[in-house]
């Protein structure tokens, strides 16, 4: 299920920042973090309790601000002290920082309620690509992807019994994508329209403590995928279905449904799912 959809730290937009969960035999896997996660998580329905494990792309805001904040309005509805977080470091320090920063917190609620207080959470940096973890449910790697200057950044894998789902995370196109998601049943790939995306900077740059239209774009050419190319890596990869992402510009009339499709679907010849807050794919 996709729960937000957007990309780039940007309030107040129609799709709300990065978000996904994967859910097998009760258990729910949660990728990234960005602002509004733990609300449109609710709003699935799916209960707190079943949030096995929390994976982070990288250490950007729209796919990391809301971790902290979901484990403990997410202990106050009963995620268990078992979740266990993997992500690029210092994943670890950091949240060792948050749960620190909020220990009055958590202390009150828990004498408030006679909860157990929620203390430090497993947590797994991850240095390089390769293995991430494996449970009855699930086996998930990760490959390393293209998003200065952020490093390590990654993208996922998820091989269930009964399919497997990738995840680019933020990144460049690239053939790593595409081995990563080899045979996959779904991608989800993020995605921009590079002509919608000049007339959004050109518009709002200045809102952005006045960063350049020069430098902002050098930044979305270095760092994200124009619709043309997932396409592209999608048919390399040979997936079933590809879902479009993380979404520049954010879905505010710039680009309809109709022109994602047509543009990955000029060298993909699958399904092309165009990405929506709170989906059930």
């Amino acid at each position: 299920m996709l729960l937000g959809t957007g990309a780039g730290p940007l309030p107040g937009m129609n799709r709300h920042m990065q978000s996904s969960v994967l859910v097998h035999d009760g258990a729910a896997y949660l990728v990234d973090c960005g602002l509004g996660v733990t609300d449109l998580y609710a709003r699935t329905g799916l209960s707190f309790s079943a949030v096995r494990s929390i994976f982070i792309t990288h250490q950007h805001p729209d796919h990391n601000v809301e971790y902290g904040p979901f484990l403990i309005i997410g202990w106050i509805h009963g995620l268990k002290q078992s979740v266990h977080a993997f992500g690029p470091p210092p994943l670890n320090q950091m949240t060792e920082d948050y749960l620190r920063s909020m220990k009055t917190t958590i202390y009150f609620w828990a004498e408030d309620f006679n909860l157990k207080p929620f203390g430090m959470i497993a947590c797994t940096d991850l240095p390089q690509a390769g293995p991430v973890m494996e449970d009855e449910n699930v086996k998930v790697t990760s490959v390393l992807v293209q998003h200065p200057p952020v490093h390590p950044a990654y993208g996922y894998r998820f091989d269930f019994r009964d399919r497997s789902i990738a995840f680019s995370g933020d990144t460049v196109p690239l053939e790593a994508v595409a081995d990563m998601a080899r045979g996959a049943d779904v991608l989800v790939h993020e995605a921009m329209d590079v002509q919608a995306t000049e007339e959004m900077v050109r518009r709002e740059s200045t809102q952005w403590h006045d960063v350049s239209f020069g430098t902002m774009m050098h930044h979305m050419r270095a760092d994200h995928s124009p619709i043309e190319e997932v396409g592209r890596i999608a048919q390399k990869a040979g997936v079933k279905t590809l879902v479009l992402s993380h979404m520049t510009p954010d879905s505010t009339g710039l680009v309809p449904d109709e022109k994602w499709i047509q543009g990955a679907s000029r060298y993909f010849k699958g399904k092309i799912i165009v990405g929506h807050d709170l989906m059930v794919i």
